[in-house]
């Protein structure tokens, strides 16, 4: 039965530090770390989700968990299963399968198959990875390297009961043309899309600027193609993302949910939806019920 689930990223400001990475120039790691305070563990989230929410499944971000190793993730599966929560999603950001050095693209596949054993041991059912280091600009001439990746992933992703997703994440993976043509080169057995309503043009360079300036006018911007976008990409989602930030500061809703939502649900899409409120104005917990309570509207026979 399709399930609702709410993405641990919509309580970002309460999760403790998110932790993303990069590669330098000479292939070394580095890590950027947003201390933000912790005042539930994953698993107290996933049993507030339930309690508070009424919502019976999660979305897991990788960059949130405080550790991997295997007493850790016993104690997290341990704390979905007495909660009475399901673990829907684990995102993966790590590495760039769009670079062009093959030795650290197989590091990265490598690293990334381990965050893949993690979560089939958590009872997941996506995995999703990114198509090149999110909001990066791929260049043709790396798409053969990143289809190769993508496969490999996807047989090891299928290997441990998991369906691997790209998700639309901006720079050239929110490219509707890209992603149509990457699904079709790695194939549908092996890859899925995640589509987030949110990032899009011209909605996900303005969320990136918004995380650094809540405060930028955004009353000239046209979001039609927003929607022009999420209509060619519905009909091919696996899984979708309602995803809500900060209204503009004229009042309008970003995006205009129940529209986006009414173009997926024309587009025949009956399977999960995934809550992600990325704002920074009012209380996380009610803004994502607020957003829980569109997405029921709009999909109501969501468990």
């Amino acid at each position: 039965m399709p399930t609702l689930a709410v993405s641990s990223f919509s309580l970002h400001s309460q999760l403790g530090p998110l932790h993303l990475e990069r590669r330098e120039a000479d292939g070394t790691l580095a890590c950027t770390t947003y201390p933000f305070p912790q005042d539930h563990s994953l698993e107290e989230f996933a049993a507030l989700v339930r309690e508070r929410l009424g919502v019976k499944a999660v979305e897991l971000c990788q960059i949130q968990f405080d550790a991997k190793d295997p007493a850790r993730i016993a104690a997290l599966r341990k704390g979905l299963d007495d909660a009475g929560v399901r673990l829907l999603t684990l995102p993966i950001d790590l590495g760039d399968f769009g670079g062009t050095n093959p030795q650290w693209r197989a590091d990265d596949e490598a690293r990334s198959i381990e965050w893949f054993r993690i979560a089939a041991q958590l009872g997941a059912e996506f995995v999703r990875v990114n198509a090149g280091a999110p909001g990066g600009t791929l260049s043709p001439e790396v798409r053969p390297a990143l289809v190769d990746s993508l496969r490999r992933l996807g047989d090891a992703a299928n290997a441990l009961g998991l369906t691997l997703l790209v998700e639309n994440h901006g720079g050239t993976s929110s490219d509707v043309d890209f992603l149509l043509a990457l699904l079709q080169d790695v194939g549908p057995e092996r890859l899925g899309l995640l589509l987030d309503l949110g990032n899009l043009e011209p909605l996900v360079s303005l969320s990136h600027a918004r995380f650094s300036d809540p405060s930028m006018d955004v009353s000239e911007i046209n979001f039609e193609p927003l929607y022009d976008s999420i209509a060619k990409l519905a009909p091919h989602a696996r899984l979708v993302h309602a995803k809500s930030v900060d209204p503009a500061s004229d009042g309008r809703p970003l995006p205009d949910l129940p529209r986006a939502l009414a173009i997926v649900a024309a587009a025949g899409y009956a399977g999960h939806v995934s809550i992600e409120w990325e704002g920074r104005l009012g209380d996380p917990w009610e803004q994502t019920a607020g957003v829980i309570a569109q997405v029921r509207a709009a999909f109501p026979d969501l468990d």
